[in-house]
């Protein structure tokens, strides 16, 4: 949604990968709690004004406030954030597993 490359969606892990938000003073007045760097959050709410996209978040939440699109959570810019990657480590377990021993 942000960037053609990656799309976000209701429920996905997302890590973020940068804590410089707006500096704006409204909206920071109206965040009590920040993601901080490296930590993974659930998408709860998606809000899109023009090319800006933001993400509210299932593990905290802010209050509300009146933004030009409304009486509305303040959300984090989709730009700070990248979807989980989620690596099996099967292979790596057969790699370790002992292979069997074949009868001459």
């Amino acid at each position: 949604m942000a960037r053609s490359d990656v799309s976000f969606h209701l429920g996905q892990q997302v890590v973020c990968i940068s804590d410089r938000f707006s500096q704006c003073k409204y909206w920071r007045n109206a965040v009590r709690t920040f993601p901080k760097l490296h930590g993974i959050y659930t998408i709860r709410e998606i809000h899109q004004s023009g090319d800006l996209i933001g993400f509210c978040f299932h593990e905290f939440s802010n209050p509300r406030a009146e933004f030009s699109r409304g009486y509305l959570e303040p959300a984090f810019n989709s730009r700070n954030f990248r979807p989980v990657k989620r690596t099996s480590i099967d292979v790596f377990e057969k790699l370790l597993a002992p292979a069997d021993l074949v009868d001459s």
